[in-house]
């Protein structure tokens, strides 16, 4: 399990009731009732009928090998060296976190020469990390994992701490691993497991499990484990394979695993990835079905002996579903994944209240804009549901106490460079922690935010001072009392020294979007804790130049001050790197406040070229001030 369930009971409560009501009632009906998200003609997740199948009776026949064992080893763990330590992880991909208490572990993937498990860990909720730290191998299970390449690890934790990996590697084709974590913050009590799938015998039969992929893992609060991944099931007696097909394993001590395939299933070479599953009291399955939709495959009582119940959602012209997420708690399971309509992108859900029977659609209202929303997970914490997704190469976060109202979006991710679509950045440890991938200056790195607010140490954090802002003059004789200077003080409040950066002023006009370039100056650095007063002139005072700025600020609104707004500098906070001042002509010219219509109504309908005329006579308005 990803995070802590049972703390969910109380918030679900109030939904119980609909349960029972949803056996006799038609969907359509339960929906209005329980108005869990959005419904409308634009964006809507609600499929038509013939394209929702969940399958009760027909099950397919499955093959259940029983008392498959781990086969232990020692961890070979080393120390990895790397030049920039900005951030959590460089040059790597697919992270995620658990913690037990104040210990967190982060898992990833390098790439490099080969792609490699990758860790770190804190003992102090992700304030200070060990070193990042690479899985050799073992020695004792004979493999060498820095000369071959390890796919992307899922990572999932129990209730006393006791965490597991699993991934498959490069050095073998029909197993995979599993890195026991049996004290999360103790690298010397990490073990490194294989499951041999290469040999299994059901009765007079011979298995074999080859090429499998996509894994993923989850354990409960009492440390049952579901793995589920796709993969070959080769019948070695008869010369039967079956292939790209769902593979899932089972076991209720972390022990002992029992294998679940079938050999005569539809769901076998139909472009199943994407994996993701969650147990509780039911055991769920779900898969992304390359360009047709999505698929879950459920065990409602951990019941594997009566087979699986399933549950599909095709495409349809209208509407695509991507990434699902599945995530289970009591009897309830929701899948939260991406809806994709006109070819914008909203987050939706299929929900069950009663261990599958039945499913309704909805749409998180807050995640469904005109902005494209992908790669949603959902976890409970602290009595809510707390939803995190990819809005603009932005990573979000809500929550909700009841799947029906939700906070407004809040973003995490605060500098660098753009959330890397394709990767889940987006998984929770227990009751602490996010964490995601971004693209930043060209290579992959890692982020780890605790409680919405990055936790990384030493960085810079350049901000504009609140109240600091205000518009002055040089007390020039010609012109008096024209406030052509900007002046506001600036600020280093992070722990890190900041290199230089450029500062930009821009003019945004009334009843307009688009911002005019005014002025801009390069800051030579600024120390850690350090606060300078700048001033920018926006124009200078001669005649030609107040000329041209009567002109230019007709109908100005606002100011904009941005700061370092190329991203040069990474810092703790980007948000406070933009300042919009209110403004208005008077503002800026005090004295020739009615020059404003005047002007306005002068240059109507022409374009820039043809101000020539204006410009005359408004220099010939001013040559009359001056001689005063």
């Amino acid at each position: 399990m990803n995070l802590s369930k049972n703390s969910a009971i109380t918030v679900i409560l109030c939904i119980v009731l609909i349960t029972i009501i949803c056996i006799c009632i038609p969907t359509d009906s339960l929906l209005s009732f329980l108005r869990v998200g959005h419904f409308s003609d634009d964006k809507t997740i609600s499929p038509v009928e013939e394209d929702v199948n969940k399958t009760v009776n027909e099950k397919d026949d499955l093959v259940i090998i029983e008392g498959i064992e781990k086969i232990e080893g020692d961890a070979q763990i080393d120390i990895m060296k790397i030049d920039d330590d900005y951030f959590l992880f460089t040059r790597c991909t697919h992270p995620q976190v658990v913690n037990y208490g104040e210990k967190v572990l982060a898992i990833c993937r390098y790439v490099g020469n080969y792609q490699d498990v990758c860790l770190r860990y804190s003992l102090d909720h992700g304030k200070k990390w060990s070193n990042i730290l690479v899985l050799k191998g073992s020695k004792e299970l004979g493999c060498d994992f820095l000369s071959s390449n390890q796919s992307k690890p899922s990572l999932s934790i129990g209730s006393d701490g006791y965490a597991m990996a699993v991934f498959c590697s490069q050095d073998v084709s029909s197993g995979f691993y599993i890195l026991e974590f049996r004290d999360i913050g103790d690298p010397s009590k990490w073990v490194l497991s294989y499951i041999d799938l290469s040999n299994i015998q059901r009765g007079d039969f011979l298995y074999r499990i080859e090429n499998l992929h996509d894994l993923s893992a989850d354990m409960n609060s009492d440390n049952e484990v579901l793995i589920a991944g796709i993969g070959d099931a080769v019948n070695i007696s008869s010369n039967h394979v079956t292939r790209d097909t769902p593979v899932i394993l089972f076991s209720s001590d972390g022990k002992n695993f029992e294998l679940v395939f079938s050999e005569d299933t539809p769901y076998q070479n139909i472009g199943l990835e994407k994996t993701s599953v969650s147990i509780d009291e039911g055991a769920y399955v779900c898969y992304e079905v390359r360009g047709s939709g999505i698929l879950c495959l459920y065990f409602p009582d951990k019941n594997f002996m009566d087979g699986w119940e399933d549950f599909s959602v095709e495409n349809t012209d209208l509407t695509v579903y991507k990434n699902p997420h599945v995530y289970t708690w009591n009897d309830h399971a929701i899948i939260i994944l991406e809806s994709i309509t006109k070819d914008n992108g909203d987050i939706g859900f299929f929900l069950t209240l009663d261990s599958g029977g039945s499913w309704a659609p909805g749409v998180v209202d807050v995640a469904s804009s005109d902005y494209d929303e992908r790669m949603p997970a959902l976890c409970i914490r602290d009595e809510k549901f707390v939803l995190s997704f990819e809005r603009g190469y932005d990573v979000y976060v809500t929550e909700s106490p009841d799947l029906e109202t939700w906070t407004e979006p809040k973003r995490v991710n605060s500098a660098g460079g753009d959330i890397y679509p394709y990767y889940g950045f987006s998984d929770f440890g227990n009751d602490y922690g996010m964490i995601w991938g971004e693209i930043y200056k060209g290579k992959p790195v890692i982020k780890f935010s605790e409680d919405s607010a990055d936790v990384r140490e030493g960085l810079p954090d350049i901000l504009i001072v609140e109240n600091s802002v205000n518009l002055c003059n040089n007390n020039s004789l010609i012109l008096k009392k024209t406030n052509n200077i900007l002046s506001f003080e600036i600020e280093n409040a992070g722990s890190a020294d900041a290199g230089d950066f450029i500062i930009e002023i821009y003019m945004r006009r009334k009843n307009e979007n688009e911002i005019t370039p005014i002025a801009f100056k390069e800051i030579y650095g600024l120390k850690s804790g350090e606060r300078v007063r700048v001033n920018i002139t926006l124009f200078d005072t001669n005649l030609k130049d107040m000329v041209k700025a009567l002109i230019l600020f007709v109908r100005v609104d606002s100011l904009i001050i941005k700061m370092d707004s190329s991203n040069e500098i990474y810092e703790d906070n980007e948000s406070n790197n933009e300042l919009v001042l209110k403004v208005n002509y008077s503002s800026i010219f005090p004295r020739f406040s009615w020059l404003e219509n005047a002007i306005n109504n002068l240059l109507n309908g022409k374009k820039e070229g043809e101000y020539r005329d204006a410009e005359q006579l408004i220099a010939q308005v001013l040559s009359e001030y001056i001689s005063e």
